[in-house]
């Protein structure tokens, strides 16, 4: 279990990094990011039936995900789409997002191995 764990948290590291690299390369592909997810999750949390708050929660995420990204694709002038472009792929942006989801991740794998310690 701690070695499958470990797999998982450098599987997990090296998708987030190479989404990060990605987006400083202006490529806004955000597969790498919910592969990460993935990677991250137990497999028990893929067999357990979810709440249902949560798959509201989750639906309801995703619809306001998806009205904001068609917003911004038509309701947006281009120039404004160009300055949002050059933000995402901005070093001071993805550096800070970078460091922000290693720690986040690193103290997720550090709770999980407490639990596996225990």
């Amino acid at each position: 279990m701690k070695t499958s764990l470990n797999i998982r948290f450098g599987v997990a590291a090296v998708l987030m990094t190479a989404g990060c690299a990605l987006l400083l390369a202006g490529i806004y592909s955000w597969l790498l990011f919910g592969l990460a997810l993935l990677f991250w999750m137990p497999r028990s949390e893929f067999t357990q039936p979810i709440r249902r708050h949560e798959l509201w929660g989750m639906l309801g995420v995703l619809i306001a995900l998806i009205a904001a990204v068609v917003a911004a694709k038509y309701v947006l002038p281009s120039s404004a789409a160009d300055a949002t472009k050059r933000v995402l792929s901005h070093p001071a942006f993805v550096a800070p997002l970078w460091l922000f989801m290693l720690w986040g991740l690193f103290r997720h794998w550090q709770r999980q191995r407490g639990a596996v310690n225990a």
